[in-house]
C-alpha cells in the first residue's frame, strides 16, 4: 500500500461511529459463545447487586426504630431510677430525725430515771437519818432518866458524892434530846426535855446549898419531864420505851 492509501485509510477508521457497548457485548457473544456466558454473568451480578445495594435502607430504618425504643426505655429506667434514690435519701432522712427524737426521748427518759432514783435514793437516807435520830435522842432521854433515877436513889440515902456530877451528864444528854427533838419538828418533846434541864439546874443549886429535900423535889419534876419527852420520842422510834413519870415526893 502506497502512503496515500495508507493515510486515506486512517481517515476512515476515524471518521466511522463507535459501536455501542452492549452491541458489541452481543456481537462478541455472538463471535464467542464464552464471551456470551460471561457477559450474562455479568449482567446478573449487577442486578442482583442493585438488589442488595437496595435492601439496607429498610434495615436501618428498622434498626433505628429499635435503638430509639431502647433509648426510650433507658431514659424510663434512669428516671425510675433517680425516683428510687430519691426516695431513699428521704427515707434515710426521715431515719436519722426518728433516730435523733429517740436518742432525745431516751436521754430525757434517763435523765428522769436519774433524778427519781436520786430523789428515792436521798428519801430514804433521809428516812434512815430520821429514824436513827429518833432512836439516838430515845436513848438520849432514857439513859437521863435512868440516870436521874439513880441520882434520887443516891439523894434518898443521903450520898451526895458523886450526884453533881452525874446531874450534869444527864442535863448534857436531855440537851443533845431537845436538839434532834427541835431539828426534827417534835415540838413537845424539846419543850419537855428543856424544861428537864432547867430542872435539873434547879436540883443542882439545891444540891449545892445543902437542901437535899429541894435538890429531891426538882430532880423528881426533872424526871417526870424527862420521862414524857421518853415516851414521845419512843412512840416514834416503834419502841414504846417511853420511861414511867415517878410520882414527886412531899416535903
Amino acid at each position: 500500500m502506497t502512503p496515500c492509501a495508507a493515510a486515506l485509510a486512517l481517515l476512515l477508521g476515524q471518521a466511522a461511529p463507535a459501536t455501542p457497548p452492549a452491541e458489541g457485548a452481543a456481537g462478541a457473544a455472538a463471535a464467542d459463545p464464552a464471551a456470551a456466558g460471561t457477559a450474562a454473568g455479568a449482567a446478573t451480578t449487577g442486578t442482583t447487586a442493585g438488589a442488595a445495594t437496595s435492601r439496607p435502607a429498610t434495615g436501618t430504618a428498622a434498626e433505628d426504630a429499635e435503638l430509639s425504643r431502647a433509648r426510650e426505655e433507658i431514659a424510663a429506667l434512669r428516671a425510675e431510677v433517680e425516683r428510687l434514690r430519691a426516695d431513699l435519701a428521704a427515707a434515710r432522712e426521715q431515719l436519722t430525725a426518728e433516730a435523733s427524737r429517740a436518742a432525745a426521748l431516751e436521754e430525757r427518759l434517763r435523765s428522769v430515771e436519774q433524778a427519781r432514783a436520786a430523789d428515792a435514793d436521798s428519801r430514804a437516807r433521809t428516812a434512815e437519818d430520821t429514824a436513827r435520830n429518833i432512836q439516838q435522842r430515845a436513848a438520849e432521854t432514857a439513859g437521863a432518866v435512868e440516870g436521874m433515877r439513880s441520882a434520887q436513889d443516891a439523894l434518898t440515902r443521903g450520898e451526895t458524892g458523886n450526884v453533881d456530877s452525874a446531874l450534869a451528864a444527864q442535863a448534857t444528854a436531855l440537851e443533845r434530846a431537845r436538839a434532834l427533838a427541835r431539828q426534827q419538828g417534835s415540838a413537845q418533846e424539846a419543850l419537855r426535855a428543856d424544861a428537864a434541864t432547867r430542872w435539873i439546874a434547879a436540883a443542882r443549886e439545891a444540891l449545892a446549898r445543902g437542901d437535899l429535900n429541894q435538890a429531891r423535889m426538882a430532880l423528881a419534876q426533872a424526871q417526870a419531864l424527862a420521862a414524857g419527852a421518853g415516851a414521845l420520842s419512843g412512840e416514834q422510834a416503834g419502841t414504846g420505851s417511853g420511861a414511867a413519870a415517878p410520882a414527886v415526893p412531899g416535903y
